[in-house]
């Protein structure tokens, strides 16, 4: 039997409003608290779980940026797939079989899908997340915390993100059996999929929490037949906003007439809209345009600071339009049709709030989604593997 192991589990959109009340493992994780959601999406939170480091530093916002020189879409633009039909272009499994193909093409390892970004002017952008994030190296040359433990040489689990979540589930309860590890981290996803669908008040929401709540029992059943103590720690990295309207950001600025790529580029996500001005024209008309847009504000410089994404070189756009909570951008980059249930609004929000629960007090107060890092790195960084 082996001394000890910390089990760390991510359950993607677990928000603080979807357990509160519900009484979601309240027996055995006794410590429990709302973390502050990291401004952005999945693609940028859990970057910052993995290296406790804002986007300002790792460099993850959203998916796509303004970068037409190194854009890996150029042959779309060559090849002319711009000129598809839209009924065509927009269907998911041709987009889905072209994503592979240019994962393939590039070695691209990391999670990557083209979502509904139109083909006539993908070619104008880059994609961040090109290598396999919860790998040694994968977030260079910011360390992880695969880095962080392969340094400290601590026997380690990282779920693979590919997989289901039974699979992940059952390929941590084999290491475990083994006593090969000290440290895991659990990735699940599903939940995720299932409140955008559903939305937090949906009746399989408590069905779902029920599922995670056997399986992290049998979890822990089963590490104590193997390890003399057990820390157990699930947390996630936002909630999700029931959507209570839409609006068509692109197309009001399309009728402003301005020309994309020539006097702006926009990348529309489902809760905000990011900007490049290309001239100085645009800079100000069109700036101030967005200035009106309805049930919407455009960031300040100082929410950018407070946000952590004032990126200097504006990477992810000189001005990001933010939709009010529970309002999504219809059509936008990410799809076509809005969803029951979305989150990236404000972190302020209410409902943007992520949830730290464990079975002991942690090292640290997990105040924001960042501090998970730290909680995490210190349950290894004064131990002493034994293999006794």
């Amino acid at each position: 039997m082996k001394p000890k192991i910390d089990i760390f589990m991510f359950i993607d959109a677990m928000g603080w409003e979807v357990i509160k009340g519900r009484g979601f493992l309240e027996d055995m994780l006794a410590y429990r608290r709302p973390a502050g959601m990291q401004f952005g999406y999945s693609s940028t939170a859990i970057p910052t779980i993995l290296t406790g480091t804002p986007p300002i530093v790792h460099k993850h916002l959203s998916f796509y940026y303004y970068a037409p020189d190194k854009s890996p879409f150029k042959a779309f633009h060559l090849l002319g797939l711009g000129l598809l039909p839209e009924k065509i272009a927009a269907k998911w499994r041709l987009r889905h079989v072209l994503s592979k193909c240019v994962a393939k093409a590039y070695g691209f390892t990391g999670y990557f899908e083209m979502y509904a970004m139109s083909f006539k002017k993908i070619h104008y952008f880059d994609y961040i997340e090109k290598t396999d994030i919860f790998v040694p190296g994968g977030l260079s040359p910011t360390p992880n915390l695969a880095d962080r433990l392969s340094d400290a040489n601590v026997p380690y689990h990282i779920s693979n993100w590919r997989l289901s979540e039974q699979e992940n589930i059952d390929a941590l309860l084999r290491d475990i059996e083994k006593e090969d590890i000290s440290f895991a981290f659990l990735y699940t996803a599903a939940m995720d999929g299932l409140l955008h669908m559903v939305t937090k008040n949906g009746a399989k929401i408590p069905v779902k929490l029920d599922w995670y709540s056997s399986h992290i029992r049998k979890i822990a059943d089963t590490a104590a037949k193997h390890y003399r103590e057990i820390s157990i720690s699930v947390f996630s990295d936002h909630g999700m906003t029931s959507k209570s309207g839409v609006e068509d950001i692109m197309g009001l600025v399309e009728k402003l007439g301005f020309r994309f790529g020539k006097d702006y580029a926009a990348v529309y996500d489902s809760t905000m809209s990011r900007f490049w001005f290309l001239n100085d024209r645009a800079r100000e008309e069109l700036g101030d345009a967005l200035t009106k847009m309805p049930r919407s504000r455009v960031l300040s410089e100082a929410e950018k600071i407070r946000y952590r994404i004032n990126f200097a070189d504006n990477m992810y756009g000189e001005a990001i339009l933010l939709m009010d909570p529970g309002v999504q951008i219809e059509p936008c980059d990410m799809g076509l049709k809005a969803l029951p249930g979305m989150h990236g609004f404000a972190p302020e929000h209410e409902d943007s709030y992520a949830a730290f629960l464990s079975t002991g007090k942690p090292s640290s107060e997990p105040n924001w989604v960042g501090d998970y890092f730290k909680i995490m790195t210190d349950s290894f960084a004064s131990r002493k593997e034994n293999p006794q």
